[in-house]
Parts: structure tokens; sequence; C-alpha cells
């Protein structure tokens, strides 16, 4: 694996060409996700998530989000999950946060095998920052595509994009509106019989009262199926 310093530099360099913002900055993600129905329709989802910022310095985010809920059709489920938050920059305040939040998604398109092509998740966060007294209700819309390119059907070409809209404000920074806007492109590669790995680039857009903020993401997502 290449060293923090260098990977830094080289995200850097590879998206010098994007539109300037009041700050850009180089991030490696990393996540495992398990999911799928473990006992009739009994769906079970359980993810993990490590993130380091500041160029790939000492800024680190982690996230555990557990949920259960049902599958309701196949490739479709509604779930209710807690997930906590630990943020920890290079400089700044030290935060946690806990979140309560429903899902439901769902394949509306689909291959002439019966394979998801476009899949859509709606999810619903109620945000807690520990020490602070009101809660921010956020929306998540996201719509991915996903198309099999070779090793029938095993190897995919992946995009997404995902918009987070804050649905009030709260005396603890957030602002009604557009929060972020995430969008990825990579490929999606089987690491076993069910093991599989998503790495590709994801370009995260924070919108400030200022000017707003550009993360250029290595995104590394691992999926297993229950």
């Amino acid at each position: 694996m290449l060293p923090r310093h260098l990977l830094a530099a080289a995200l850097t360099a590879a998206f010098a060409a994007s539109p300037a913002l009041a700050e850009d900055d180089a991030q490696l993600w990393g996540a495992f996700t398990a999911t799928g129905a473990v006992k009739g329709d009994l769906f079970l989802w359980v993810e993990g998530q490590v993130r380091l910022t500041d160029d790939v310095g000492d800024g680190v985010q982690t996230l555990a989000r557990p949920a259960i809920g049902v599958r309701f059709a196949p490739d479709a489920h509604a779930v209710i999950g807690y997930a906590h938050v630990h943020t920890n920059p290079e400089s700044g305040t030290t935060t946690n946060e806990h979140r309560i939040w429903q899902q439901v998604q769902f394949a509306p398109i689909r291959t002439g095998t019966g394979a998801p092509l476009v899949i859509s998740r709606t999810r619903l966060e109620q945000r807690m920052i520990v020490g602070r007294d009101d809660t921010g209700w956020r929306l998540r819309q996201m719509v991915r595509v996903q198309a099999p390119i070779a090793r029938g059907g095993r190897v995919q070409a992946i995009a997404y994009s995902e918009g987070f809209f804050n649905l009030n404000d709260t005396r603890w920074g957030v602002r009604g509106g557009v929060d972020q806007w995430r969008n990825f492109v990579g490929i999606g590669l089987p690491l076993g019989e069910k093991l599989r790995v998503e790495p590709g680039y994801l370009n995260q857009t924070v919108y400030r009262a200022g000017e707003n903020r550009s993360n250029h993401v290595l995104n590394l997502g691992f999926t297993y199926p229950l």
C-alpha cells in the first residue's frame, strides 16, 4: 500500500483540474457492508467505515451503522437502524454523533437476466451531537447504476449519485437545504464466491454558508451478502 503522503500527492495531482473551491481535500474511505435476509424476510444491515481525511493525514472519522427490518421483494428492503459517528479532525473539535435512521431500497429497473440495473435508496436520519440539545433531520436520496461488463456479469461498471438535504436548522450549525452531494464512478470486482470490492473515485461537495468544500476520495467498498 502506498504511504499516506504519496497517496495524498497522487490524489491531489489527479484532480488538480477540478474547479477550485475554498477547501479541497484528498481522502481515503474504506467501508465494509454485510446485508441480506437471514431468516425468512428478516433483513439485517451491518456496516463499518473508516475515513482518513486532511490530505490522508491525521484526521479520521469512523462510523458503525447496524439496522434491522424486512425484505418485501427481491432486492428490496425497509429497515430502521442506529449509527455512531466519531469525528477526530487533524485540527478542530472532536465530535460524537448518534443517529437513528430509516431506509427503503429497491431496484426499479433490471437487466434482461433479471439482475438489478438501477437501484434507488431513500434514507431519513435523525442526527444528535453529544453535548448539543437539538436534533437535525436529514433526507438522503441515492440513485445507483450497475452494468455488467465481463465474466458473466460478475464484473460491473458502477456509478451513483446521492443528495443530502437538511430538513431543519440546528443550533450546532446545520442549515436547512442542500447539505452535500456525492458522486461516484468505479468498478465492482469479485474477491470470492460472495465477497466483492468496489474501488473508485468519489467526489463529495459540501455546501456551506461561504464557499463550498470539495473532497476528492479514493473509495474502497467491500460488500458481503448474508
